[in-house]
């Protein structure tokens, strides 16, 4: 055979060639299609609302999560159908940049769980910024920033404080604690960012080990197939195989589950050494020593500054019906659970430690329209909520700000 022969064979080469990159050029472009369609047509389920904080949080170097900086985006309140926007600054604060500080400016860090963020309101309603409002309205040159991040407990609270204290300038500092669910969140299981969504216990770990559990928090047609895996092939999914985590099985023991540590009202337990589990440890001993960590800690960093320590209580704290109501729905005898031990507990551990403690729950309760001052979930102030408490808080802190 000549060498003119064998010429047509590099053509078919060729051929079979420009068939694979078509093949794959169609499944590229049928998996975007697929993918836009579910973005576009599938609901997603109220369990995932928290994709759509997607991009919002950044891991930090010391292994904890914050705001992105520089985000953008909207947040919908449960299904309320309420939408506000969301922009985090420069610094990682929710709300407008500060800019260099001004000679003879006061710079106030704020910081805390959702409630300071602002859940349910627009960033210039939110407490931070009611403080800020009264302040100035008092005559005072004064800013307050909003480090507050939703999730966190005493402890992510005063990691952040410790964060931002350098690069905001500040020249005192508040310090939420949320009756609601900071004793939880301070015992939460491992914490992680992937796609910018905040992760927490299995899915924080999953993203470590399992490509899948990646591809769905970034796909939306691969969520819905690891959806319909869970739901009705369990045992395939990455969730069944995975193994339960001694540490942070040690950190929740005894903590009350199945609703019953909603709004916090078990830290009112008359007994201190009670365990919501049989055999395990008590837990408020365990809850408070959390707190007092954390507060020695922001007391520590504070050094000479003003520290204020402020409970912040959700509707159940605020209205005795409501709260035995409550009480009885979860299966807690009401006489059992009085009201007011929390913040009694909370409070003497901070002045334990020198701390000004303020308590909100008083300023509240003095309302005529108890419900008026939450969203409605009874945990999120509502605009007229941080008002109320923004203009006392303001008046508290006036004095040694001057």
């Amino acid at each position: 055979m000549t060498p003119a022969a064998a010429a047509p064979k590099p053509r078919r080469r060729r051929r079979w060639s420009f068939v694979l990159v078509a093949l794959l050029l169609g499944c590229t472009l049928a998996a975007v299609l697929i993918e836009i369609a579910f973005r576009l047509f599938w609901t997603l389920p109220p369990g995932f609302a928290d994709f759509q904080q997607a991009g919002m949080y950044v891991a930090t170097p010391d292994r904890d999560t914050a705001l992105q900086p520089g985000y953008r985006g909207t947040l919908q309140i449960g299904d309320t159908g309420v939408v506000t926007q969301v922009a985090i600054n420069a610094l990682g604060l929710r709300g407008d940049e500060v800019g260099d500080k001004r000679a003879g400016e006061r710079r106030v860090l704020m910081v805390g769980d959702s409630l300071v963020f602002g859940y349910g309101v627009e960033a210039g309603q939110a407490l931070p910024a009611r403080v800020q409002d009264e302040l100035r309205r008092r005559g005072l040159d004064a800013t307050v920033g909003n480090g507050g991040v939703p999730s966190y407990g005493s402890r992510h609270a005063v990691a952040h404080l410790a964060r931002l204290d350098a690069p905001f300038a500040a020249d005192a500092f508040v310090v939420c604690g949320f009756l609601g669910n900071d004793a939880s969140d301070d015992a939460s299981p491992e914490r992680t960012v992937y796609a910018g969504l905040l992760l927490q216990g299995p899915m924080a770990r999953l993203v470590h080990t399992s490509w899948r559990t990646r591809l769905a928090l970034r796909s939306r047609a691969a969520l819905w197939l690891e959806t319909w895996i869970f739901t009705n092939r369990r045992e395939w999914s990455p969730l069944a195989q995975l193994v339960p985590d001694p540490a942070e099985v040690e950190r929740l023991a005894g903590m009350p589950q199945g609703g019953q540590e909603h709004a916090g009202l078990f830290l009112d337990a008359v007994d201190e050494r009670r365990t919501f589990a049989p055999g395990a440890p008590p837990v408020l001993p365990r809850v408070l020593a959390a707190l007092r960590e954390s507060l020695q800690r922001a007391k520590e960093l504070a050094g000479a500054r003003p520290l204020w320590f402020v409970i912040l209580p959700t509707v159940w704290q605020v209205d005795a019906d409501r709260r035995a109501e409550r009480l009885r729905e979860l299966g807690f005898a009401p006489d059992e659970f009085p009201p007011g031990l929390a913040q009694q507990r909370w409070a003497a551990v901070a002045r334990d430690l020198g701390l000004t403690v303020l308590d909100a729950t008083p300023i509240l309760a003095a309302e005529p329209d108890h419900a008026g001052l939450f969203i409605q979930d009874g945990g999120h102030f509502s605009m007229r909520g941080n008002e109320v408490v923004g203009r006392w808080l303001a008046g508290e802190l006036a004095a040694r700000l001057q």
